[in-house]
């Protein structure tokens, strides 16, 4: 009898939750179906936390410096600047290679489209560009004078860039410089 109770409260109890979950199946391919209009913390965060990252790779990518081969550019501080933000991004050897030319100008871009084919890593790419385009490194006085001299602003330069590039040709040809005398220079 006992045993015949306990069968009969199972089966009700069994019923109870299929009917349940019914109810619940049916009541979830509803709301898939229509607009689900309510808040959702978990994923308010997730959206908010894409577009954060989003505005980051976006600030990276925006602030990666165009290199043209030109005498005052650094090519070693820009390809350490290439370098670092291609690795914040992530990118692999392949999708560096893919996305460099758009950071060349002139010269530069030439020269990549001439032997984008020749070079297949990432490696032998920036050998052959950084022996292509080496770092001038001026030691005569009289050439850091004549550049000092000959340096203007481009029109579509900035101006920290044109007055970081006179200091440094200041300290180049007199490395004990005064202050007021490279304060003539960037005036000039």
């Amino acid at each position: 009898m006992l045993t015949d109770e306990i069968l009969r409260a199972q089966a009700c109890k069994a019923a109870q939750t299929e009917g349940r979950n019914a109810r619940h199946e049916v009541r979830s391919r509803s709301k898939s179906a229509s607009k689900d209009t309510s808040f959702n913390p978990t994923l308010e965060l997730a959206r908010s936390t894409t577009h954060m990252e989003d505005h980051q790779y976006r600030n990276i990518i925006d602030t990666i410096p165009k290199f043209s081969g030109e005498s005052r550019e650094n090519i070693t501080d820009w390809l350490d600047i290439v370098s670092l933000k291609f690795n914040l991004l992530g990118y692999d050897s392949r999708q560096k290679r893919r996305f460099i030319p758009q950071y060349l100008a002139g010269n530069t871009l030439k020269w990549h489209l001439t032997h984008r084919e020749e070079l297949s890593s990432w490696e032998e790419y920036i050998l052959a560009f950084t022996s292509a385009f080496p770092r001038i490194i001026t030691t005569s006085r009289d050439l850091n004078l004549r550049m000092l001299q000959d340096r203007k602003q481009g029109v579509t330069e900035p101006f920290t860039e044109c007055y970081a590039s006179v200091i440094d040709l200041c300290y180049k040809h007199d490395p004990n410089m005064a202050d007021f005398q490279i304060i003539d220079w960037l005036k000039a």
